[in-house]
């Protein structure tokens, strides 16, 4: 019942108009607000990648993954199995999210993610505000999402069982003071060929997301938009770096309501029929200083 992609994030803000500047003046996103206060961000053909409500407190909500319409329906018999399934989304908020139909739902960890299937495209086509600005998207979804999964084990089988997730790599890092435990993560691919779609930390996350990862087309686009960040004053809290696994060249800023993004290029593609599941004990071939809050 294999995902196909990560279709789009949630994200709730007392004011989601400062996502609106983030996304048009710093990572380049083409962006509008609705009637209702509601942000949209776009980066591609699709009707929205982002998707910014207003509520009382600045958070991180959910997930949004997309299935075909067999696969969709099969999970959802696994989710009431598990008792996962929290709710169905009606007519008004299917449309709102551009689906023919979706359900929220909650993983061991107490994460809780939206599944969909039929998502219309824009009407539109996508125009970057920022000159020169490109995505990596498509087929490969928004990008990636690292979430918190104190139930380290049983939210990686559940995302593998349920979901249709592999394992990409397992990353095991030393402990980061002493007497702490070393820090697990877990990466995993969807069904595309993107290096991991979702990868869960054994910790907590103050936000309730670890990161979101954007990758452009360029490197120049991502030192731009670093310059871009740099200008505006937003916290900088890993510099610029390369990973070990996905072999992404990236850095990560704080976003408004305390949400880490990553942006990156050159994330390792995967040959599904060839590859074979790595483990990992050094986050980075080179840089990425980090000083996340919290």
């Amino acid at each position: 019942m294999e995902v196909t992609s990560l279709g789009y994030v949630l994200i709730q803000m007392r004011d989601p108009s400062e996502w609106l500047d983030l996304g048009r003046e710093v990572l380049g996103f083409d962006g509008s607000t609705d009637a209702e206060g509601r942000v949209r961000l776009r980066m591609d053909e699709a009707p929205f990648r982002y998707l910014i409500l207003k509520g009382d407190e600045d958070r991180f909500l959910r997930a949004g993954w997309e299935q075909g319409e067999a696969e969709y329906n099969a999970t959802l018999e696994d989710l009431r199995r598990h008792d996962a399934l929290l709710s169905e989304g009606d007519a008004a908020e299917s449309e709102l999210r551009s689906v023919q139909a979706f359900v929220v739902a909650r993983d061991p960890s107490g994460n809780e993610f939206e599944l969909f299937y039929g998502r219309s495209k824009s009407s539109q086509a996508f125009v970057s505000p920022v000159a020169g600005a490109r995505f990596v998207t498509g087929s490969l979804g928004l990008g990636h999402v690292v979430l918190p999964a104190h139930e380290h084990a049983a939210t990686t089988d559940f995302y593998q069982q349920i979901l249709g997730f592999g394992m990409s790599d397992a990353l095991t890092l030393p402990p980061p003071a002493e007497g702490a435990p070393e820090m697990r993560i877990n990466f995993l691919h969807a069904g595309n060929t993107r290096h991991h779609s979702l990868a869960l930390f054994d910790g907590p996350a103050p936000s309730g997301v670890v990161h979101l990862m954007t990758e452009m087309h360029s490197l120049d686009n991502v030192g731009q938009c670093l310059d871009r960040v740099q200008a505006k004053g937003l916290p900088v809290v890993a510099t610029l770096g390369r990973h070990e696994n996905d072999r992404m060249v990236s850095f990560y800023f704080l976003a408004p309501g305390g949400i880490p993004i990553e942006v990156g290029y050159d994330g390792l593609l995967l040959n599904k029929e060839t590859f074979v599941p790595t483990t990992s004990t050094r986050g980075d071939v080179w840089g990425h200083v980090y000083d996340f809050p919290g």
